[in-house]
């Protein structure tokens, strides 16, 4: 900044802030489940801020979140569509894969993604998870993707969202029950979200 005046101009130098920090984050507790379970990996710090997303299509899904401190993922199993909001705000959106059929979850191995609010429980590396999908090709590793964000729905297990070694089902009634993300798209969900945060899931 220069003051001028009858003496000579005066230049006044601003002291550089310091650096901030590192943020320190701390490892949640994993919940005991069954099955392969791989140690919960705690998250980078997260980009800030986020853009925001706007679109006329998400008008219902944001009166749902417009009270809703934090953030709040609300799946559409209607539109494939998954709105990731903050504050009430739309600031993602990702297209997903669903439950084979149709409807809300009735019974184990029914193929069908459960409808209803849930946490998420724990975030899990499940990039060396494989899995047998009966089709004569045996354990498939990557079917998850890089990561698996488990969420606690009472009276199931192992429901969750991931990614996935087959990108083209995105947009489909394919999984046997999880919610199923491109491999980017999960990857960045996971900066997003953390332990405790709702996942409602509507038909």
């Amino acid at each position: 900044m220069f003051i001028f005046g009858a003496a000579a101009a005066i230049v006044v130098k601003k002291t550089p802030r310091p650096s901030p920090s590192p943020v320190e984050v701390k490892e949640e507790t994993s919940v005991p489940v069954s099955g392969d379970i791989k140690e919960y990996i705690p998250a980078p710090p997260e980009p800030d801020p986020l853009p925001t997303f706007e679109e006329a299509g998400v008008s219902e899904r944001a009166s749902i979140a417009k009270d809703v401190p934090g953030t709040l993922v609300i799946v559409d199993k209607s539109s494939y569509t998954m709105e990731v909001f903050r504050d009430g705000r739309a600031v993602r959106r990702y297209g997903v894969a669903v439950g084979l059929n149709a409807g809300d979850k009735r019974r184990v191995g029914d193929m069908r993604t459960p409808e209803g609010e849930f946490p998420i429980v724990q975030i899990q590396n499940a990039s060396d998870w494989t899995h047998d999908f009966r089709d004569g090709k045996g354990q498939v590793r990557g079917a998850y993707g890089p990561y698996f964000i488990r969420l606690g729905t009472p009276g199931w297990t192992g429901i969750g969202i991931h990614g996935t070694h087959a990108p083209a089902s995105i947009g489909t009634n394919v999984t046997e029950g999880c919610i199923r993300l491109g491999n980017d798209d999960v990857a960045e969900l996971r900066r997003i979200v953390k332990i405790g945060d709702k996942v409602i899931i509507r038909r």
